[in-house]
């Protein structure tokens, strides 16, 4: 029996390390960068029901900008600076000025992408699992307050590339990004993580951007 305890022991010492490991190379990859651009798609589901998939274009400059840039819907725009995001839905030719909460957006475990990736700091109980035959990495939010339980990151093995991030809402829902065609460092003008509401659109009163938006 204490053999047998001691190979628990053992095993979860291993699989920290393990996990461990993966966190401080995919840091690595990603903390020496200065800009970043990715092809993305989202997809949001409830229940086992899905929205139509969004995708486009997603754009870092550290520190803390980004911007996406949606070729479906075509024409939808999010800029961001910080906390502050502005928002163009040319559905509704409407913009909204939102402030990130960190406990109630989806997003927010991709902000690490913005700033200076930490693990240990952003997440709690990583581990790494095997999901559908691929390797991830998952983690848990970090005070417990926000309206996400679980996240996935997905990763290459050999260039520690995120290819694919799950956030599991606490009110069921799964928000799947997932990314490819990587660039590192490209030249990004600063001018373009400046926004502009185009002519004639409506500006809304600024609010705080929920898991919904």
């Amino acid at each position: 029996m204490l053999a047998l305890c001691a190979l628990s022991l053992a095993a979860a010492r291993a699989s920290a390390a393990d996990a461990g490991d993966v966190a401080k190379a995919l840091e690595l990859h990603y903390n020496r960068l200065a800009t970043l651009q990715l092809d993305f798609e989202q997809e949001v589901s409830f229940g086992g029901r899905s929205r139509p998939i969004e995708r486009g274009v997603l754009s870092l400059r550290r520190p803390g900008r980004m911007r996406w840039d949606y070729s479906r819907p075509e024409g939808k725009l999010l800029v961001g600076e910080g906390d502050r995001l502005e928002m163009f839905n040319p559905l509704t030719n409407q913009v909204r000025v939102m402030r990130l909460d960190p406990t109630a957006d989806l997003r927010a475990p991709l902000a690490f992408l913005l700033g200076r990736l930490d693990f240990s700091r952003q997440f709690n109980n990583l581990e790494l699992e095997t999901i559908e035959g691929r390797p991830a990495l998952t983690a848990e939010g970090r005070s417990g307050q926000e309206t996400y339980g679980r996240v996935e990151f997905f990763y290459d093995p050999e260039s520690y590339r995120l290819e694919e991030v799950r956030v599991h809402g606490k009110d069921q829902s799964l928000t799947t990004f997932r990314f490819s065609g990587e660039r590192t460092n490209p030249n990004l003008d600063e001018a373009m993580f400046s926004f502009s509401a185009p002519p004639g659109a409506e500006v809304l009163p600024e609010t705080e951007l929920g898991a919904d938006n």
